[in-house]
C-alpha cells in the first residue's frame, strides 16, 4: 500500500469528501437514523409524483402534508432551484427535469451499484484516492457514483452529470467495448476538431485492451479531455460553453499515456487511470476511475495505483456475474 505521503490526497481528506459512506465519526450512521427535514423534502417530491399531470399550488401541498406554509414554501424553492421541481407563472408547482436525469441514471446501471459499491470503497480505503464509477447510456457518459472529488478542488456533486459520447470523450467509456461500439464512437461528430486521425485514438484502445487500464495525463495545454469536460460540466449557459468549445485548440489524444518510461522512477504527470466493469455477458458495464491527479506520481506510483484498480474491477466484475 501507498505511503500517505506518496498516495495523493489522504484517507482523510478523502473520506471527508466523499459522496459514498459520509460520516463524522468515523463510523456508519446507524440505519435507524431519521431526519425530519429530510422526510418532509422525500413527501413533497412523492406527493408531486402521486399526481405528475397535474399541478399543485404552495397551498394544496401544504394541507395535503399538514406542513407549516413557511417550511413548505422553503422546500419547494429549494428543490425548483434544483431543478427537481417546477413553477410556473400561476405559482403552481410539478416535477422538474432534474428527475428525469437522475431516471436515466438508474436506467443506465443505477440498480447494480449496490453490487460493485463494496470494490469500489475498498479500493478508495486503500489507496485514499478518489475514485469515479461511470456508465454510457443512449449516447451519453452517465457519472454514476463517486468517492471523493471529481476533480481536484471541484466541491459539485456531479452524480447524475451526462456527458456526450463522442471523440475526444468517450474513449476509456468504449475502449473495451466490440469493435464496433469503437468504430461507432469513432464516427460521431467531435465535440472540438482532432488533430489526428483515428489511429491514434486505436493505438490507445488497443493498448489498453493489452494492460487493462488506461493512464491519463494532466493536461499542458487546454486540448485536454479533462478541459473540455470541465467546460461541458461548468454549469454555464449553453451559448457560453458552445462558444468556450468553439475556441479549444484541437484534440490529438496526447493526454493519454501511450508509451511508459523505461524507469520506474520517472515522473509520470497523471489524472486519471481508468479500467473496465464488465456484465455477465462480457460487455463493458461501467468504467471506473481513479483520480490522483499527481503531478510528482512516478511510474511506479502508476502501476501500483493500478494493480489495485484493476484488482477491484475484478471483484466488481464477478460481483456482476462476470468473469
Amino acid at each position: 500500500m501507498m505511503a500517505s505521503n506518496v498516495a495523493g490526497d489522504s484517507k482523510h481528506t478523502a473520506r471527508a469528501a466523499s459522496r459514498v459512506g459520509d460520516h463524522e465519526s468515523g463510523t456508519r450512521p446507524s440505519v435507524e437514523r431519521k431526519s425530519p427535514p429530510t422526510e418532509r423534502v422525500v413527501q413533497v417530491l412523492n406527493l408531486l409524483a402521486e399526481t405528475p399531470r397535474e399541478r399543485l399550488t404552495l397551498t394544496q401541498i401544504a394541507a395535503n402534508l399538514d406542513l407549516a406554509m413557511p417550511t413548505c414554501l422553503g422546500i419547494l424553492t429549494a428543490l425548483t432551484d434544483a431543478e427537481f421541481v417546477t413553477r410556473d407563472g400561476a405559482k403552481s408547482y410539478g416535477l422538474g427535469p432534474a428527475l428525469q436525469r437522475l431516471g436515466s441514471a438508474f436506467e443506465s446501471g443505477l440498480a447494480n451499484l449496490d453490487l460493485v459499491r463494496p470494490a469500489i470503497i475498498e479500493l478508495h480505503d486503500r489507496l485514499g484516492i478518489s475514485c469515479v464509477l461511470s456508465a454510457t447510456h443512449e449516447g451519453q457518459i452517465v457519472i454514476l457514483d463517486r468517492l471523493g472529488a471529481a476533480m481536484a478542488g471541484d466541491r459539485r456533486d456531479l452524480i447524475g452529470a451526462r456527458l456526450p459520447l463522442a471523440p475526444p470523450l468517450g474513449l476509456v467509456n468504449t475502449a473495451w467495448g466490440p469493435d464496433a461500439v469503437v468504430d461507432a464512437w469513432l464516427g460521431r461528430q467531435p465535440l472540438i476538431p482532432l488533430a489526428t486521425g483515428d489511429e491514434t485514438a486505436r493505438a490507445i484502445i488497443e493498448d489498453g485492451r493489452r494492460r487493462g487500464y488506461i493512464i491519463e495525463c494532466l493536461p499542458s495545454s487546454m486540448a485536454s479531455t479533462v478541459v473540455l469536460a470541465t467546460v461541458l460540466t461548468s454549469g454555464m449557459p449553453q451559448r457560453v460553453i458552445d462558444e468556450l468549445c468553439r475556441n479549444l485548440p484541437p484534440s490529438d489524444w496526447s493526454e493519454y499515456l501511450l508509451t511508459t518510461p523505461g524507469d520506474s522512477a520517472a515522473t509520470v504527470p497523471v489524472a486519471h487511470i481508468s479500467a473496465p466493469i464488465f456484465d455477465q455477458h462480457g460487455a463493458q458495464q461501467y468504467t471506473l476511475t481513479l483520480v490522483p491527479e499527481r503531478t510528482d506520481a512516478t511510474l511506479a506510483h502508476c502501476e501500483e495505483w493500478a494493480a489495485a484498480l484493476l484488482h477491484a474491477t475484478r471483484q466488481a466484475t464477478i460481483a456482476l456475474g462476470g468473469r
